[in-house]
């Protein structure tokens, strides 16, 4: 037995693979080089007395790698909605002649 099957609307669709493992991808570059670019930061600040910088830095290039591995490891779980709404069900009934 065929069983009928609902358009896809737009709006409801999921995003694709490829469109989710590359928001993932760029999320994960961008830690990575935040990261990059925190360590060096990090041991300049430390050798010229700025102590406190240095350690948030250093801080930042010792975890992000972690969170970077979580986020690019999390695909969309969001799955689409039940089916597009019919914008005729959203409109209050129409007034009846009998109450103009």
């Amino acid at each position: 037995m065929p069983t009928e099957r609902r358009p896809q609307a737009v709006t409801s669709a999921p995003r694709s693979r490829r469109e989710d493992r590359d928001g993932r991808m760029r999320a994960y570059l961008i830690a990575m080089s935040i990261r990059i670019a925190s360590f060096p930061l990090s041991v300049w600040a430390l050798l010229s007395g700025h102590i406190v910088i240095g350690c948030i830095l250093a801080a930042a290039a010792i975890l992000l790698p972690s969170f970077a591995v979580m986020i690019a490891n999390n695909p969309d779980h969001r799955h689409a909605s039940a089916g597009p709404v019919s914008p005729v069900r959203a409109l209050p009934p129409a007034p009846r002649h009998d109450d103009l």
